[in-house]
């Protein structure tokens, strides 16, 4: 598989299914690592009253939006970060990114990202990669990593939140908030049909929080009466099951 066909497939997986949080992490991560097809001088076509930018993911899609689009044919199109493309379709003061423009064929792969909407998409989740991912937190300690943390998340009239958390059981009935440590613990979750499927129905939240901020949130009210502590990575063979006194103890 080439780079373009793994960005190829992530675009697609998340034009099916945009609320999926696996997918849409999965998206910035390709959209960092791997480059786009793109013009490289400015160019632009009006999209029903939108000055776009066209990229590609596909080379197919690149060479009949080619035979279609007259201009297309003087362009020179290489291989470009995404980013360097955003950035330019900001200073042009376009609309936004089109990725794999076509008029008729597979639109699996074809969504048009306002700059403003793929601004806060990539920060977003690009934030939550370097907190979970980079090599501070995956050298800290068991208390101090920041984890995937799912949960229901519930606005106050004073603009605080309750929380509330799924759980899981042990066989003796202690229940547990369940925790990961890095995306594959948590794809497990979250691909479960007992577990994630009915998170994803319910839309619930994914905080990017140490064990401390369940326990003790800096602000709002998390709903862990009926539990007795955090599992980390409850799926995994090397599961950590941490109770609340140790935190307590910690703090």
């Amino acid at each position: 598989m080439t780079n373009l066909n793994e960005l190829d497939i992530r675009l697609r997986a998340f034009v099916n299914a945009p609320d999926n949080f696996l997918d849409s992490i999965a998206l910035v991560n390709a959209l960092h690592n791997i480059p786009v097809l793109a013009s490289d001088q400015p160019y632009a076509l009006d999209i029903e009253g939108q000055k776009v930018t066209p990229v590609f993911s596909d080379k197919e899609d690149l060479e009949n939006f080619k035979e279609e689009q007259e201009s297309a044919k003087t362009q020179n199109w290489v291989e470009r970060p995404t980013l360097d493309v955003l950035k330019e379709v900001i200073e042009k003061g376009l609309t936004g990114i089109v990725f794999n423009l076509k008029k008729t064929g597979d639109f699996g792969n074809s969504t048009i990202f306002k700059s403003s909407e793929l601004i806060q998409f990539l920060n977003a989740y690009t934030t939550i990669l370097n907190k979970l991912m980079g090599e501070e937190n995956l050298a800290a300690d068991t208390l101090d990593k920041y984890y995937l943390v799912p949960a229901f998340v519930h606005p106050r009239d004073d603009k605080s939140f309750d929380r509330m958390f799924p759980t899981m059981s042990t066989p003796e009935g202690k229940s547990y908030v369940p925790a990961f440590s890095n995306l594959q613990s948590f794809a497990k979750w979250y691909n479960h049909n007992e577990f994630g499927a009915p998170f994803r129905k319910a839309q619930g939240s994914i905080l990017t929080w140490r064990l401390a901020d369940i326990y003790q949130p800096g602000h709002g009210e998390n709903d862990i009466d009926e539990t007795v502590g955090v599992a980390i990575n409850p799926f995994d063979d090397q599961q950590i099951l941490v109770d609340w006194s140790e935190i307590d103890e910690d703090d």
